[in-house]
């Protein structure tokens, strides 16, 4: 299939690429820098349709990537006009280009800001059925992205499929590790979890749909009350000697885990599980004896 990839240029699209390409998909990226890239490219901007829509010619499925992100310094006009009117200017010209589906790119910043819980009081399994609550300028307009999809899947009955990613932003590895216990997730399984949805919509499976992309962590309701007083005691139950190879590392405790993101519909519906999760991290940090946390708690 002919694939557009909106905001290729980022950490993202540089990983996804290669995964289309090698599953046999014909690429255009679409960035407003320059790209050194094999594939096919067009520069430009979102805020232009003309250039939108001439990225879109013959495209089949479109991954939209492109945004501000909530981490990111801008105005509440930058991310209105990038993460709405730009989504506007990319269903309009899928609508023109007769697409077979889009993927948008959403977050779980529709749920809540990334650096406060939902409740403090309480443990929160998220769910894709919680209700949206954005409290930022970011999670509304992502929710309102969501809205839109709904829309033009209902007017021009063109499937599309959100996904709501957890946090993947470079971080140094310690940091990393650890956020994957609150709502991280690893750049490689987005980007495994947009080559499903591709799969799902060129497939027809899916008319619409919400999915969260979020590490997979092992708790349970009987882990809540300690979750939220030492969660290195719920670790030791689940991975047997974390605790003790993180206090060797520096870690005297961590920050009380609020909430944490159901992953069955994504596994149920695209057949996608995240691969590189807490587990795997802890087995490279056994391997690499020199790494300590550079701060206490090390995250958040």
């Amino acid at each position: 299939m002919r694939i557009l990839i909106t905001g290729a240029g980022g950490t993202l699209g540089g990983l996804l690429a290669p995964m289309l390409a090698d599953a046999g998909h014909e690429l255009v990226l679409f960035d407003m820098r320059p790209i050194q890239t094999s594939h096919e490219f067009v520069q430009g901007d979102l805020h232009s349709p003309e250039d939108v829509q001439e990225a879109m010619q013959g495209v089949e499925v479109v991954v939209h990537l492109a945004a501000i992100l909530g981490i990111q310094s801008s105005t509440p006009r930058e991310f209105y006009e990038i993460n709405l009117t730009g989504t506007f200017n990319v269903w309009e010209a899928a609508v023109r280009a007769g697409v077979r589906g889009l993927l948008f790119s959403s977050t779980m910043s529709i749920y809540k800001p990334h650096d406060r819980p939902l409740h403090t009081d309480r443990v929160t399994v998220v769910g894709e059925g919680t209700p949206p609550q954005p409290q930022d300028i970011y999670g509304y307009t992502k929710a309102a992205g969501e809205e839109m999809c709904r829309l033009y899947g209902r007017s021009h009955g063109i499937p599309s499929i959100a996904l709501r990613y957890g946090m993947f932003s470079p971080e140094p590895f310690f940091p990393y590790g650890i956020r994957l216990l609150y709502g991280g997730v690893d750049a490689s399984d987005v980007a495994r979890a947009v080559v499903a949805s591709v799969d799902a919509l060129s497939s027809s499976r899916v008319q619409w749909d919400a999915f969260n992309v979020q590490s997979l962590v092992p708790f349970s309701d009987e882990d809540h009350p300690q979750l939220l007083r030492d969660p290195l005691f719920v670790l030791d139950r689940h991975y047997p000697g974390a605790a003790g190879l993180l206090r060797e590392r520096g870690v005297e405790r961590l920050a009380p885990i609020h909430e944490y993101y159901d992953m069955e519909h994504a596994a149920d519906v695209l057949g996608f599980r995240p691969e590189c999760n807490f587990e795997r991290w802890l087995e490279e940090l056994r391997s690499r004896p020199e790494e300590r946390t550079p701060k206490n708690p090390p995250w958040p």
